[in-house]
């Protein structure tokens, strides 16, 4: 009966998965996929990212695929199928998790199950992981994640959870921040409340992810040595003051803006008006231990972005700070196991299940904006390359052969409103990072890049402002392209 439970549950995710993701089911690709492309799958995992990273399994999992050489596009929908299954049963552990401290019987029980659950993993911040070619990657990591935690606090089995907390780690570091938070959350489930029994508790957690990064730290410092290669750009030079500045001062504008992949200040009044709600209850119910736990794990899971903060900027990597997008999940998580007791609903608890179905709509509605607007990023990129190409060959059809380019963009206030903030950060046109490699990707045709595309010869050949977006010049067989946005 519960296989087949789990059975109904992982197609049921599976396909509003599919339906909210369309957009990258069909294809997508970062800047890595791109690097990926232009070294190749073994020289990208063992000379570039992957080993230096410390991410032994992706090194591992991408010289196999080298050998294999699929094409980049079938790597990625092949990627993005096993992540979406993956995250999918990490949906059905965190359902199965609720289950063990409320019952849920009723259909209404099961579908708020469902929606908290789904929105736990499948958060407005998913979209900035699924957006990489390793995505599945990422996913065996928040999953090893969870049962680690389970396999720790609730059946006592440390050995185990510590080998498999290493395993996540080793996948992908960018979750610690996940698995911090959610074995607070469960431990506090499991424990009812935070005395020295809590503490007891998570301590094996605690140390599990202490060995963990320890041995993530090790094997990048030892890999350089080893293979006599440059050190991770993540751990070689880091100003760890000026980082965490940088973090603390972008704060607010990741609390508010939330990256631009949830509606502007939602987030943060969907937060704050569970928090009062929670807060009045408690006070009415003269239970106000019980909103303070609320109130905790709401700071628990915005605290737990610092333990990135000293080594990488946030802002510009949503996918770090995926607790931020897990947090009004496990806020609603721990609100419905400890209360809905009756199958007659309060007036706080008919509140906190509207908001709960609000919050899933939204979020939904989030990830496929997101989606599409990433989407929109490559769909630039590639129109930028075919303008590109398609003046060169004009020239071609002049006798003028065209083996290098040079790129310059204005130094004026981007007139550019036309796109939306996700898309521009997602275009390397738009963001002024567009090179040859990109060119190539999408042409077929490989160019040099000259970089001596001066302020003097701007000046000399082309209008700055203009009315064009677009005005290039053919010097010496080097087309020139200004770029005024």
């Amino acid at each position: 009966m519960k296989q087949k439970k789990n059975i109904i549950l992982f197609m049921i995710i599976m396909i509003l998965s599919l339906i909210i993701l369309c957009f990258f089911v069909t294809g997508y690709y970062s800047i890595d996929t791109y690097r990926i492309w232009s070294q190749g799958y073994i020289d990208y995992a063992l000379k570039d990212a992957y080993i230096r990273d410390g991410r032994l399994f992706s090194a591992l999992i991408f010289v196999i695929i080298g050998l294999l050489n699929p094409t980049i596009l079938t790597m990625y929908i092949i990627n993005i199928m096993i992540a979406i299954m993956i995250l999918s049963i990490c949906v059905i552990q965190i359902y199965h998790l609720i289950e063990r401290y409320k019952k849920i019987e009723s259909v209404k029980s099961k579908i708020i199950t469902f929606m908290i659950s789904y929105t736990y993993i499948f958060n407005f911040l998913i979209v900035d992981v699924l957006k990489f070619i390793d995505s599945f990657v990422i996913a065996t990591s928040m999953l090893l994640f969870i049962i680690a935690i389970k396999k720790m606090i609730i059946e006592k089995k440390n050995k185990l959870g510590c080998l498999l907390t290493i395993l996540g780690v080793i996948c992908y570091q960018g979750t610690i921040p996940v698995y911090i938070a959610t074995a607070i959350l469960i431990t506090l489930l499991e424990n009812k409340k935070v005395n020295k029994e809590y503490f007891k508790k998570i301590l094996p957690c605690a140390i599990s992810i202490i060995i963990a990064s320890i041995l993530s730290v090790i094997i990048v410092t030892l890999v350089p040595v080893i293979t006599d290669m440059n050190m991770s750009i993540r751990m070689e030079n880091i100003d760890y003051i000026s980082e965490i500045e940088r973090n603390l001062i972008s704060m607010s504008k990741i609390l508010f803006e939330t990256f631009y992949m949830f509606l502007p200040y939602t987030w943060i009044e969907i937060a704050i008006v569970i928090l009062v709600l929670s807060i009045i209850y408690g006070i009415k119910k003269k239970n106000i231990k019980q909103s303070i736990y609320v109130l905790i794990i709401f700071m628990v899971y915005i605290a737990s972005l610092f333990v990135i903060f000293p080594i990488e900027y946030i802002l510009l990597h949503p996918r770090l700070a995926m607790t931020l997008g897990q947090t009004i999940s496990a806020m609603l998580i721990y609100i419905y196991c400890t209360n809905f007791e009756k199958e007659k609903t309060n007036t706080y608890e008919k509140i906190i299940a509207g908001i709960t179905i609000i919050y899933f709509i939204i979020t939904l509605v989030s990830i496929m904006k997101s989606t599409y607007e990433y989407k929109l990023g490559n769909k630039i990129d590639e129109e930028f390359s075919k303008k590109i190409e398609n003046e060169i060959v004009e020239l071609e059809k002049q006798g003028i052969e065209i083996h290098k380019i040079g790129i310059r963009y204005a130094v004026n206030d981007k007139k550019n409103r036309e796109y939306e903030k996700l898309v521009f950060e997602q275009s390397t046109y738009l963001k002024g990072l567009y090179t040859v490699t990109l060119h190539e990707f999408y042409t077929g045709r490989t160019l040099t890049s000259v970089q001596d595309f001066t302020e003097e010869l701007e000046k000399k050949y082309f209008q700055n402002p203009s009315e064009e977006e677009l005005q290039f010049k053919n010097i010496d067989d080097v087309l020139y392209i200004f770029v005024d946005l």
